[in-house]
């Protein structure tokens, strides 16, 4: 919808929904979208809670597209809509200039040279960490950092492998992938998934930026050995774990059948402008790095033996 578009505004329940905006009722924006496509309303406008800085975290993946524009508001602003139909009609004017671009995505994955043998692939287990480097990207005129979501992941699996890639156990068996294209469906992990060997073991760090009670992880495929690791690196290094949702790349590897776990260490102002390379915490990087390098390093006598 590029252009404004200027309509009555109808509150959800009403009858007559035809070329009016439609206000959803909290949590019900569904159910005011299927009513609103089916009279020919203009759009719908729902609400969406901020952070604590005031901000609309920005989404570039969500729900299926649906045949009315829906425009997410402030829940204050919300609100005030609401009191102010209950007390008169109220003309709204809406756009949201959205464009769809097509573009590549890339991929960068490393393996270290062996020092004394070569793996051939299907040969044996191999420990692959992974971060995704894309952010959301910006809005006009308003820079959007990225910082927590996902640089700070990328900061402390490229610390790991720096420490890793010098010891020859380790660094035998190490590859280190970061990812593109997570933010719109984690495309760059589906396309490397499948090239992986069966029993590759996947961890993978999406934000290292603030950790407060704990880690939350997220264990997918037959990660049972790698779960069972990792929590006794976490024992070792004192980093607290909890069983958490991870929704991002390591699903993608979990559904090819690989070990995949993934681990997020918090993200201070997600998604928006606030998100900003200062509010990255130094011992949240030190702990996150830390973690893998512990976890890699327990592993080495099984690949070994596996080799």
């Amino acid at each position: 919808m590029p252009n404004p578009r200027t309509a009555p505004l109808a509150a959800a329940s009403e009858a007559d929904l035809r070329g009016r905006w439609v206000l959803a009722e909290a949590g019900d924006w569904a159910q005011a979208c299927e009513r609103a496509e089916a009279h020919g309303a203009a759009g719908v406008l729902t609400s969406r809670g901020t952070d604590a800085e005031g901000w609309m975290p920005k989404m570039i993946a969500g729900p299926a597209t649906r045949a009315v524009p829906i425009i997410a508001l402030r829940t204050d602003q919300h609100a005030r809509l609401a009191d102010a139909l209950a007390a008169a009609p109220v003309q709204v004017t809406a756009s949201m200039p959205l464009r769809q671009t097509s573009t590549e995505g890339h991929n960068v994955h490393a393996r270290f040279p062996a020092s004394s043998h070569v793996r051939g692939v299907g040969s044996g287990p191999r420990v692959l960490l992974t971060a995704h480097y894309d952010g959301v990207g910006d809005d006009p005129g308003m820079r959007l950092p990225a910082a927590a979501d996902n640089a700070s992941g990328v900061a402390a699996v490229l610390e790991a492998a720096r420490v890793l890639t010098a010891d020859p156990a380790t660094r035998d068996n190490l590859a280190v992938a970061f990812l593109d294209a997570e933010e719109s469906g984690a495309w760059g992990s589906a396309h490397h998934a499948p090239a992986l060997p069966s029993d590759t073991l996947v961890i993978n760090l999406d934000g290292a930026a603030q950790l407060h009670q704990a880690a939350s992880v997220e264990a997918g495929g037959p990660a049972h050995a790698l779960l069972a690791t990792l929590d006794q690196a976490a024992r070792l290094t004192g980093v607290p774990l909890r069983a958490g949702a991870m929704a991002s790349d390591n699903r993608r590897y979990a559904a090819a059948g690989l070990a995949a776990i993934g681990i997020g260490m918090g993200m201070p102002g997600y998604q928006t402008p606030a998100e900003t390379p200062d509010r990255v915490q130094p011992d949240t990087l030190v702990a996150a790095a830390r973690l893998l390098v512990a976890t890699v390093w327990l592993l080495a006598p099984s690949i070994a033996s596996a080799l």
